[in-house]
């Protein structure tokens, strides 16, 4: 297996390094699987949402380990048996916790839209069909409300989900511009 914890940006946006930014460039990284007793169709492409969460429970599942264990992720191994589960993910999540507010960032992802909360900054929303460099941010645009608002549910039912550390009363949830009373 071959992989990266993260993209660089290399001059894109203006940017050199990672950082807070939530480009495509920083988080849409490689992935190599090669498992020759198992894989079908050697040296093809997936082109699902897959995630770094995917990885513990890939591995696991590969050494034939079962656990009890509910983990963020998914196994992987359908995926390399070229099988797709009929739930896979239609979507897939960012976030970083930086410190208080500054730093705090989630965002969600479709094939079509990308939403990105900045807690210490002006939100975004890209539409990936039109847009895919993620160059023009529409979050200001009225017309989309109804996307940021659905994109704002996505995202919170994820955290709700999840454990998210950010489903509470801290004060990060009162910036976004539909908080997590959306889903209740």
């Amino acid at each position: 297996m071959f992989l990266s914890d993260h993209g660089d940006y290399m001059g894109e946006h203006g940017l050199w390094a990672k950082g807070l930014p939530c480009f495509q460039s920083a988080y849409h990284i490689p992935l190599l699987i090669r498992w020759p007793d198992a894989s079908v169709k050697p040296g093809r492409s997936v082109d699902d949402f897959v995630s770094l969460a995917d990885m513990a429970p890939t591995f696991l599942e590969m050494a034939g380990v079962c656990t009890e264990r509910k983990f963020t992720g998914n196994s992987l191994v359908p995926l390399l048996k070229g099988e797709k589960p009929e739930n896979w993910r239609r979507e897939i999540y960012t976030q970083t916790n930086g410190n208080e507010l500054y730093g705090i960032q989630r965002s969600v992802m479709t094939r079509e839209w990308k939403y990105v909360y900045n807690g210490f900054d002006y939100d975004e929303l890209y539409n990936l069909q039109k847009d895919p460099y993620e160059m023009k941010n529409l979050i200001n645009d009225s017309q989309y409300k109804d996307i940021v608002k659905q994109m704002c549910k996505k995202m919170w039912q994820f955290a709700r989900a999840h454990g998210d550390v950010c489903f509470n009363s801290y004060i990060m949830t009162a910036l976004a511009p539909y908080g997590p009373g959306i889903i209740l």
